[in-house]
């Protein structure tokens, strides 16, 4: 059965969430309390309904705030990454925020992504992996059949947190990152070295475009942004292009019954 694309039910253009016009919003994280965090390359808000309120980051993080790239939900707070810093807040009064610490190397690490694993929170520092044992350099992760954790690294390894590698994905002869991660359809999704690649836990295939964003909903149905549009998996076939206009989409969250699309100058609601 063809998948039938999602209705629109708000769009929010940049402006509106207070971010100038040009800002992509690239972190989208479901609140407990019903709400949405939005993340964008000049800062973040938070959505309830059609209100649109500012997040509280701690006065004075004017450049710390700016540019985040990461948001979970863990131990009763929302967690967040920034190019700058890293904050928590549980989700009432002002967040608490600190800078990167130091690299051992005369710098500062960097915090690539954040994950809420079933056992813990996942931070994927430059140098290390904080909360299990992997690699450094993680930039994603999904949690797989029966709570095991994939972490998907910069220079193109597939690793189960706590366990070891799986595979390497190259081109020409090279890693090559691995973007994004998703469980969805009965099967773990991989965007890297140019495909979206497919593995029912023993079997590996590959096909299309590398997908630039992956998420799974609570029908157990992959979604993906690749080539400028939407696509749905809902039986673990290879997702199909749905007949959804979107201006340059970059980032996709769930929220129930709802999936929110994080475009270059606006944010999309849609009723799946």
């Amino acid at each position: 059965m063809k998948p039938v694309a999602p209705r629109v039910l708000a769009r929010f253009s940049a402006e509106a969430l207070g971010f100038p016009a040009h800002a992509t919003l690239r972190a989208l994280q479901a609140l407990p309390d019903g709400r949405l965090a939005a993340g964008s390359d000049y800062g973040m808000v938070l959505i309830a309904g059609d209100a649109v309120q500012p997040f509280p980051f701690p006065e004075g993080a004017r450049r710390e705030m700016r540019g985040v790239t990461a948001l979970a939900v863990r131990d009763g707070a929302l967690h967040a990454s920034t190019e700058r810093g890293y904050f928590s807040w549980p989700f009432r009064g002002v967040a608490a925020g600190k800078g990167f610490p130091q690299d051992g190397a005369g710098g500062f690490d960097d915090l690539r992504t954040l994950f809420a694993g079933p056992k813990a929170l996942l931070k994927g520092w430059r140098t290390h992996l904080e909360g299990g044992e992997g690699p450094g350099e993680c930039i994603s992760f999904c949690t797989g059949w029966q709570d095991r954790v994939f972490a998907g690294t910069l220079d193109g390894h597939l690793h189960e947190v706590d366990v070891g590698p799986v595979r390497l994905f190259e081109s020409e002869g090279r890693g090559r990152p691995v973007r994004q991660l998703s469980m969805g359809a009965g099967h773990l999704w991989a965007a890297a070295a140019e495909q979206l690649w497919r593995w029912d836990g023993s079997t590996w295939s590959a096909a299309g475009s590398e997908p630039y964003a992956l998420t799974s909903d609570g029908q157990d149905r992959l979604w993906a942004l690749a080539e400028g549009g939407l696509w749905c998996s809902q039986v673990g076939d290879f997702p199909e292009r749905l007949a959804l206009d979107l201006e340059r989409p970059w980032q996709l969250g769930v929220q129930g019954e709802h999936l929110w699309v994080g475009c270059r100058g606006s944010l999309v609601k849609l009723a799946i």
